[in-house]
């Protein structure tokens, strides 16, 4: 395999259901449609989903099985509020202990990462693409490996390392609204120091988000990430009827422009690997 990718999902419930490949159900639309666009070159991308949602599900639901004999109104919109804003209340360092949400969700990822690394070899360039609050942990979870890795040489295992870190495609994403107790605002350190020149020249992290989506916002604007995030684009996603609403921030994953999008960037990290 010449390049791996690896798709992190976002806030709500998703269920812990796979395919005979392993992987979950939010990304098998989006890997087959990547796959479909990239032709024969998908042959050369090894794919893995990355799910964390099964640390805070049964949590919530447990909540809300609990509100059945209380007397509250508007239950569907408390179920959403709950499932949503659920996940990013939950997800936050409370301690310095590891037995935290934070480095649960934290050891999904690992997990997840751990199996992609075992389709491709330990130098293998990662692209991670990660919609809505999956941005804001994955971006933590790479602030924290940066911590451990030595500035100036490459570590035993770059591709868990994150030092073959090429591609950074978020969307639909809300880092912003979690910069705002950190001062000064610093993002990770990005591309992987491990790369060769010429995918160094290639290596962008590219964010999207609809306009209609009051969950995905531009990186570029924050202090500092103008100089790690290439390009802020806006792009309507969805079916027609949903792509100028809030439902828009659900409809990345089987839109078509952004499948090309994304096809479109794998294809040029390919050619240079």
């Amino acid at each position: 395999m010449k390049l791996a990718v690896a798709i992190i999902h976002g806030i709500g419930t998703q269920p812990d259901e796979r395919n005979d490949e392993g992987q979950h159900a939010f990304a098998q639309g989006l890997i087959a449609g990547l796959r479909q666009r990239l032709g024969v070159e998908a042959d050369q991308v090894a794919f893995q989903s990355l799910y964390w949602a099964s640390v805070l599900d049964n949590r919530q639901y447990d909540y809300l099985a609990r509100l059945r004999d209380q007397p509250v109104r508007w239950r569907w919109l408390r179920r959403i509020v709950t499932l949503f804003l659920g996940d990013a209340s939950g997800y936050r360092k409370v301690s310095q202990a590891y037995d935290t949400t934070y480095e649960e969700v934290h050891q999904c990822l690992r997990q997840g990462l751990q199996a992609l690394r075992a389709k491709v070899d330990a130098d293998t360039p990662l692209v991670v693409l990660a919609h809505s609050l999956g941005g804001h942990i994955f971006s933590n979870f790479a602030w924290d490996q940066q911590r451990i890795n030595k500035a100036e040489c490459c570590p035993l295992d770059p591709f868990l390392a994150l030092e073959t870190l090429c591609g950074l495609i978020t969307f639909g994403c809300n880092i912003p609204l979690f910069t705002f107790a950190c001062d000064p605002v610093v993002p990770i350190r990005f591309p992987g120091n491990c790369l060769p020149n010429a995918l160094r020249e290639q290596a962008r992290w590219l964010n999207l988000y609809a306009p209609a989506d009051p969950l995905g916002y531009p990186l570029r604007p924050l202090p500092s990430y103008a100089a790690v995030v290439a390009e802020d684009r806006a792009m309507p996603v969805g079916p027609w009827y949903a792509r100028h609403t809030p439902l828009s921030h659900l409809g990345y994953w089987g839109d078509q422009r952004f499948q090309n999008y994304v096809a479109h960037h794998l294809r040029q990290l390919l050619a240079v690997c």
